[in-house]
């Protein structure tokens, strides 16, 4: 591995506070899944896409290679020590969502970093999630019309996922989190 290709301590360090935070809030993504199935299971998506947090954050905080599937795992790794039950679903997100998001950082190269191309990979992502998971949920518990809608709303949630973590990485910006950083 090159020097150029090495992640610095101080990236790390930076992923796994991300990954705390974020991890926490897949916890309670996981904690609401069950409820939101039963009750709202045309939401699901949105709770579904909001584990695609850490990725896109760390992403727009450090833009370079790999921190989202850093990120991913540390976030699933808090998020299983408060939902242990949900180990399995987390670990899969690191790889799902770390890999779609590290996937399209790579497709533009690590060198677009836009709001735009972010959403637009929240929102692949969402076709991806929409087409497994939204439908598996939507054919057991809603009709046609729900389904798709269903579908519609995870696509929807993983733009808005990655609007909000574009927004927080701009304020933690703002913030002087990545003025010494050079990336």
């Amino acid at each position: 591995m090159s020097p150029k290709q090495r992640i610095s301590t101080r990236v790390l360090l930076i992923c796994a506070a991300i990954g705390v935070v974020t991890g926490l809030v897949s916890a309670l993504a996981g904690a609401l899944s069950g409820p939101t199935i039963i009750v709202a299971p045309v939401l699901y998506g949105i709770v579904l896409t909001a584990h695609a947090l850490p990725g896109v954050l760390a992403q727009a905080v450090l833009r370079e290679p790999w921190v989202a599937l850093i990120t991913h795992l540390l976030a699933a790794l808090v998020a299983s020590a408060t939902q242990p039950a949900f180990i399995g679903s987390y670990l899969a997100a690191v790889v799902i969502m770390g890999g779609v998001q590290e996937g399209w950082a790579a497709i533009g190269r690590y060198r677009r970093w836009s709001a735009g191309w972010l959403c637009t990979g929240g929102a692949i992502l969402g076709v991806i999630l929409g087409l497994t998971a939204g439908l598996i949920i939507g054919m057991k518990h809603l009709p046609w019309w729900g389904t798709i809608l269903s579908v519609a709303l995870t696509i929807i949630g993983g733009v808005v996922w990655s609007l909000v973590a574009v927004a927080v990485g701009r304020a933690l910006g703002r913030a002087g989190l990545t003025r010494t950083h050079r990336g």
